[in-house]
């Protein structure tokens, strides 16, 4: 090649010029930046579907596209839902009632009446709780329209007046049942509160072992004292003098007086009485170091308490000696010191020697003098009865002080049927639960799983639940139709018939039908209005 053919290569490789045929169309087509056409699309989504056949199933030919066929699949699917959910929108728009006419229990859309289904006539029901009763199980009303409701035959008016509108059980597993008794101030009466206590501040606190009230319920005086109570006779000064009331010549403190509904709640004590001691006087079966007769008391130094020891008391019985706090040898001495002047002192020696015996019952007196309560700053006392879950005997814990143990958040509410039947002035529950108990005895051992079972609603009221046993649907499922928790809570019944008592729920009762529901024949009390003032005061 030559020199000069080469040189004009060169230049024109320098200076490329594109190969592509002049357009010589009129119509010049225009390329706008950033726009593709339809074809490079295609090519491109080609060239995807291919790489994805390669990857997926090692075949580039793509003779069959499976990944397309299951794409396609799930957009037919998407599209049949789609179509379906719409069919139901519309088909709910032209019958809008058909479905929810099946449920056993309707509520009126604008009215919010309750209905329920038995067989083929819907019954207007007085409140939720018998339409469970009446179903069989705990279900929720189905809100439907009036002209839904007046297509479907109506029965009569059924349901147990008076049951409860709204059951929530308490998910508290522990039993805590408090009764409380002021003999003055805005607490004045009985008040129950269910559930754990509050403390702090002015809140009645626990008794502790130094301290008694000294109380009279109309047929004596009591001494209220260690979770407990004791009869005494004031007049007793070998008792009152032991146990530290009107001592140095002081007046014995009056008793305040105490509500039959605390009164009861209180386990009862052996009286507070000298111990009468067989043989008192005698001389015992056995050698004493000391002169003393069966009856009297001898005493023996203990290391306990500073150098010099403490006394500890012995009461000389028939069969040996047996030890008893001072209280006791107080009112053994105070009954008949037997011409001692003190006791005698024996020595540790002697009285590991001696014989013991166990026939006083010691735990009939506290075990140190008490200091009476004051009725004026402490006008509250207190029995709070507790058994914690899973525990096979409970306990009973006396407290005072000047306001009432509530929880913050916790108010009390004034029953309208207070002081009728035994029913207290006041409850507090936390409002919006209430508690599925069963009646038990005051005793602390008494069995947990053998009274009969009751509602306690938030507003005070004890509502009876039927369990005798029946075919399904009866009243032997009254509890799983209420959708109550097993195992309830223990309460004793002394606590118990101090709420309010309401109608028993059963199945029988709920389906017991109405023309009309008479008005309550017991005076009742108007509920307040706007500024706490009452419309009218009372009326029946």
């Amino acid at each position: 090649m030559s020199a000069a053919s080469s040189d004009r290569t060169e230049d024109e490789r320098r200076s490329f010029a594109s190969r592509t045929p002049v357009n010589e169309n009129p119509d010049r087509v225009e390329y706008r930046r950033g726009f593709v056409t339809k074809h490079q699309v295609s090519g491109w989504r080609f060239v995807m579907r291919r790489i994805a056949s390669g990857v997926a199933l090692h075949d580039t030919r793509m003779l069959v596209e499976p990944l397309r066929s299951q794409a396609r699949a799930v957009l037919m699917g998407l599209l049949v839902l789609a179509t379906v959910a719409g069919g139901c929108f519309v088909f709910t728009l032209i019958w809008p009632n058909s479905a929810a006419a099946n449920d056993p229990v309707l509520a009126d859309k604008s009215t919010s009446a309750l209905y329920v289904r038995v067989g083929d006539q819907l019954h207007p029901v007085l409140n939720l709780t018998s339409a469970r009763l009446i179903v069989g199980r705990p279900v929720n009303p189905t809100a439907v329209k009036s002209t839904g409701l007046d297509k479907i035959p109506r029965g009569n008016l059924i349901g147990i007046p008076g049951a409860p509108e709204r059951m929530v059980q308490n998910t508290s597993r522990d039993a805590d049942w408090t009764v409380c008794d002021s003999v003055g101030g805005t607490d004045a009466g009985v008040t129950v509160i269910a559930g754990p206590l509050g403390d702090g501040g002015s809140r009645a606190g626990a008794l502790d072992a130094q301290h008694a009230v000294l109380a009279d319920n109309g047929t004596g005086a009591w001494l209220l004292w260690d979770g407990k109570r004791s009869r005494i006779d004031l007049s007793d000064r070998a008792i009152t003098g032991a146990l530290g009331l009107g001592e140095r010549g002081a007046p014995v403190p009056t008793p305040r007086s105490i509500a039959t509904g605390l009164f009861n709640v209180i386990p009862e004590a052996p009286a507070l009485t000298a111990p009468v001691i067989p043989g008192a006087g005698d001389k015992p079966a056995f050698e004493l170091p000391a002169a003393a007769p069966v009856g009297a008391v001898v005493a023996a130094h203990a290391l306990e308490g500073n150098a010099q020891g403490t006394l500890r008391y012995y009461a000389v019985l028939p069969d040996g000696l047996q030890p008893i706090s001072g209280v006791l040898a107080a009112v053994l001495r105070n009954t008949d010191s037997h011409g001692l002047d003190r006791p005698p002192l024996l020595g540790a020696d002697d009285i590991a020697r001696l014989p013991v015996s166990h026939a006083l019952d010691t735990s009939r007196f506290p075990e140190q003098p008490v200091s009476i309560t004051d009725a004026v700053s402490d006008p509250l006392t207190c029995a709070h009865w507790s058994r914690a879950a899973g525990a096979s005997t409970s306990s009973l814990t006396l407290l005072s002080g000047s306001s009432l143990p509530l929880r913050d958040g916790v108010r009390t509410l004034d029953l309208v049927g207070a002081g009728v039947g035994g029913t207290a002035a006041r409850v507090a529950l936390t409002p919006g639960t209430g508690y599925f108990a069963q009646s038990v005895s005051g005793d602390p051992t008494a069995n947990a799983g053998a009274g009969p079972l009751f509602w306690i609603s938030d507003t005070g009221v004890r509502y009876g639940v039927n369990t005798e046993a029946g075919t399904a649907g009866s009243d032997g499922d009254t509890v799983a139709a209420l959708g109550l928790s097993q195992p309830a809570l223990p309460i004793p019944w002394s606590v118990l018939s101090q709420f309010a008592l309401g109608p028993t729920l059963s199945r029988a009762d709920a389906l017991l039908a109405h023309d009309a529901l008479a008005p309550d024949q017991r005076p009742v009390r108007r509920a307040t209005t706007e500024l706490g003032a009452t419309d009218g005061g009372e009326t029946r």
